[in-house]
C-alpha cells in the first residue's frame, strides 16, 4: 500500500501539469480564433472604406481613365 501511495504523489504533480497545459492550449485556442477573425473583418472593413471613399471622391475612376501609356491622342 505504501508504493501505491508513493506513486500516487509522483504522478500527482505530474497530472496536475498536464491539466495546466491542456487548459492553457484550450484558452490559447479560444482567445486566438475570435481575435483572428475579427482582426480580419476590421482589414475588410478598412479596405471596403477606403474602396467607397475613393469611389466617392472619384480618385479611383481617375487612376482608371490616366493614360500611362499615351494611347489616347490630346487634340
Amino acid at each position: 500500500m505504501d508504493k501505491l501511495s508513493d506513486l500516487l504523489k509522483e504522478a500527482r504533480p505530474l497530472y496536475r501539469q498536464r491539466k495546466r497545459r491542456k487548459a492553457m492550449a484550450k484558452l490559447f485556442v479560444i482567445m486566438f480564433i475570435p481575435a483572428f477573425l475579427f482582426s480580419s473583418a476590421m482589414h475588410i472593413y478598412n479596405e471596403g472604406t477606403e474602396l467607397y471613399l475613393s469611389l466617392n471622391s472619384n480618385t479611383l475612376q481617375k487612376q482608371l481613365l490616366e493614360d500611362e501609356f499615351a494611347l489616347q491622342k490630346v487634340k
